[in-house]
């Protein structure tokens, strides 16, 4: 079967897209890239199977454009946006043609969103090694890759330079507690921010001046 499209109307509220009609029959709603994809104008005839093709693309389309929202606000890692892209109710297997589509264009590259991210959590929230890499693998990106750009962006300075900033800025908030209450909180604060033990260790011994050696 197939039907004729008589009339062809701009959408109000939507910006490039277009109601078909035969008579005074609604047909589908389509996007300007599908209208000119499938050469619809008045008077052609779509076969039930040309219609299924559209509504296929306009599912891509509408796939599609809620990823390009996500990747707006910010980067994101493929496992990431395929899981938010889940939640909207979109088919896995759309998803994954999306998500291809956008790596083939290089709009996702896990190495890349992994770098920006390292930058950022070091630079702004100066979190230490073990949180950033804790988080990255939450957001479904490889250890492999998280280790390897840890190791590059992220050296034994700077690590003790962001553990220090944290550990003045949060001594400032126990000043008034014994030292050893007070060498804990420390330690277990700088801890939950992703610093091992050694850099912890010596940091808090530091900050309140405790001989180096003192057994910790």
């Amino acid at each position: 079967m197939s039907v004729l499209i008589t009339r062809i109307e701009p959408q109000k509220n939507k910006k490039n897209r277009y109601s078909l009609y035969s008579d005074k029959q609604f047909v589908l709603g389509i996007s300007d890239e599908s209208l000119l994809a499938f050469k619809v104008h008045t008077g052609i005839e779509l076969s039930d199977e040309t219609i299924k093709q559209i509504e296929e693309k306009e599912y891509l389309i509408a796939i599609k454009e809620q990823a390009m929202r996500y990747l707006a606000r910010r980067p994101h890692g493929c496992e990431e946006l395929r899981k938010k892209l889940s939640k909207k109710g979109y088919n896995a297997n759309f998803i994954n043609r999306i998500i291809h589509e956008f790596l083939e264009k290089n709009y996702l590259n896990d190495e890349e969103f992994t770098r920006l991210f390292i930058q950022d959590e070091i630079g702004i929230k100066k979190s230490g090694p073990l949180l950033i890499k804790h988080k990255l693998i939450t957001k479904g990106i490889n250890a492999t890759i998280a280790q390897k750009l840890l190791y590059d962006l992220y050296s034994e300075n700077l690590q003790f330079k962001n553990c220090q900033w944290l550990a003045l800025k949060k001594v400032k908030t126990v000043l008034a507690i014994p030292k050893e209450k007070k060498r804990k909180q420390l330690a277990s604060y700088l801890t939950r921010k992703g610093f091992n033990w050694d850099v912890v260790k010596t940091v808090v011994l530091d900050i309140i001046r405790e001989e180096h050696d003192e057994e910790f």
